[in-house]
């Protein structure tokens, strides 16, 4: 079984100062609250939205979603935004390969690692997402995956507290990433 724990943390030109910067590279991870019997399909997907303002970072309660995800959430060379339009999962023999592309929804999609059973990864990547249409005000993302391969008995709400994972790859913070690594 796949657990995945997708983290947006949103900063806008206000806060890119090196203290708010301290302060968002300081979440990697989140406690998940779920009922470890409602578990029934082979993902459990978790997804945070956290707003950082000058007064600090804000978890939106409103966005927080824990569901288990079907068959429909595997890549089968079809472009979907079950994981944030840049990451997808394929089932492999035995194991889970997890795939990126460095331009949302048309560019190469690349393997990036395989977790196998007891096995942890995380992609962060940056983004800036530009303007609303009613404000100038530029926003940023720095999404953060946590991916932990293991058995439904193995969950706990802090499944994902692992600070250095198995597979680590934090290329694309960069906002102008190449995608040859």
């Amino acid at each position: 079984m796949l657990f995945v724990q997708q983290i947006d943390l949103i900063y806008t030109k206000y806060t890119r100062g090196s203290n708010f910067a301290n302060m968002r590279r300081s979440i990697r991870f989140l406690p998940v609250e779920f009922d470890k019997a409602k578990i029934t399909e082979e993902i459990l997907f978790d997804k945070a939205v956290i707003y950082q303002s000058e007064d600090g970072l804000n978890l939106h309660e409103r966005s927080r979603k824990t569901k288990p995800l079907g068959e429909n959430a595997f890549f089968d060379g079809k472009f979907s935004d079950f994981f944030g339009n840049r990451i997808f999962i394929k089932r492999a023999e035995n194991s889970y390969e997890i795939l990126y592309t460095d331009k949302v929804q048309h560019g190469w999609i690349k393997s990036k690692f395989k977790l196998t059973d007891s096995t942890s990864g995380r992609i962060i990547y940056n983004e800036r997402h530009g303007s609303y249409f009613d404000s100038p005000i530029w926003y940023y993302y720095v999404t953060t995956f946590n991916f932990v391969c293991t058995d439904k008995e193995n969950f706990k709400p802090k499944l994902f507290f692992i600070k250095e994972p198995d597979h680590v790859f934090t290329d694309m913070k960069k906002l102008r990433y190449s995608g040859n690594r």
